[in-house]
């Protein structure tokens, strides 16, 4: 049986508003913990990760449920893997090893806690868009 559309677009929004709100607080622990975000980095945080996802929300809510949906996975999906990778493999300024001082607690918690709800967007968004395919 099949989710009502209602608790899926809200589902979405809820993870998308949670996803916004530990971003900002790992925008926090980058300030916290003095780790630069090159210029190109910041364009693909605002663009992909920030806004990506509101716009997948707002196109569910606009009767495009799986569209909005397939956008949020996929948005989910780039957000994973970009901040899977500089967080925890490559050796870099961001990965959660190399941060230290006050910041550093709360940049590897919103990192980490930023994994797992992308992660977990990425799966809602791809069973929910697939589910409507008739």
């Amino acid at each position: 049986m099949a989710l009502p559309a209602r608790f899926e677009r809200f589902t979405l929004l809820g993870i998308a508003l949670l996803h916004l709100g530990v971003q900002l607080t790992h925008a926090y622990g980058h300030a916290a913990a003095d780790v630069p975000v090159p210029a190109v980095q910041q364009a693909y945080v605002v663009i992909v990760v920030s806004l990506m996802p509101v716009a997948a929300v707002l196109l569910a809510f606009r009767r495009r449920l799986r569209l909005g949906a397939a956008l949020f996975a996929a948005s989910m999906y780039a957000a994973f893997v970009f901040g899977y990778l500089l967080h925890f493999v490559i050796d870099s300024p961001d990965l959660h090893s190399n941060v230290v001082g006050d910041g550093a607690g709360v940049f590897f918690h919103t990192a980490l806690n930023l994994a797992l709800i992308e992660f977990a967007g990425f799966a809602f968004g791809l069973v929910t868009a697939a589910r409507r395919i008739r």
